[in-house]
């Protein structure tokens, strides 16, 4: 029995076309209203603009709550499933190799290289706003993405750091080669 197997121990029966008409309807809700800025360009008349505009606008919602209720509890609970299995799929402790670890290593240390040179040498960096942004925004990825590559082992490193009567204790290797 695996760790997790206790909340959820066998897959809900999949919940057929409801699931499908769902989705479907959840991905159109969310392009209403683009959609509706979109056509309303090509209207001449005010009224019309404003017609086709709040039509688009206020369907969006309503076409969230129809979808919830075409999903239905069959296709909530199946969803819960796949989501819950893959989140445990994903954090489950795996042994980290050598080489992964250390890419993890060179992704947790790459971001200070930009975060120096933008707060010492600003100069080198674009000074645009949205250059920046993006830089920004990239550093904070890779650095937050090294810590899963990194694995399980890390996070207790990490927090290793916090604790005051944390001891490192390195294995032997003659003892055991």
């Amino acid at each position: 029995m695996k760790k997790y197997d206790h909340i959820h121990p066998e897959e809900p029966p999949r919940p057929g076309i409801r699931l499908y008409i769902g989705l479907v309807l959840l991905g159109l809700s969310f392009i209403m209203l683009p959609t509706g800025i979109f056509l309303q360009q090509y209207i001449s008349q005010h009224f019309w603009k404003v017609f086709v505009l709040s039509v688009f606008w206020a369907s969006a919602p309503v076409m969230k709550l129809s979808c919830i209720a075409v999903l239905g509890k069959p296709s909530y609970l199946w969803i819960k499933y796949k989501f819950w299995h893959l989140f445990v799929k994903v954090t489950r402790p795996h042994e980290v190799t050598r080489t992964r670890y250390t890419i993890g290593l060179i992704m947790f240390c790459l971001p200070i290289l930009p975060n120096y040179i933008m707060s010492y040498a600003p100069k080198l960096i674009a000074d645009a706003y949205p250059a920046r942004l993006i830089i920004n925004i990239c550093i904070d990825a890779v650095f937050i993405i090294s810590w899963f590559v990194l694995g399980g082992d890390f996070w207790d490193k990490l927090r290793a750091l916090f604790v005051y009567t944390a001891k490192v204790k390195f294995e032997d290797k003659t003892l055991s080669g």
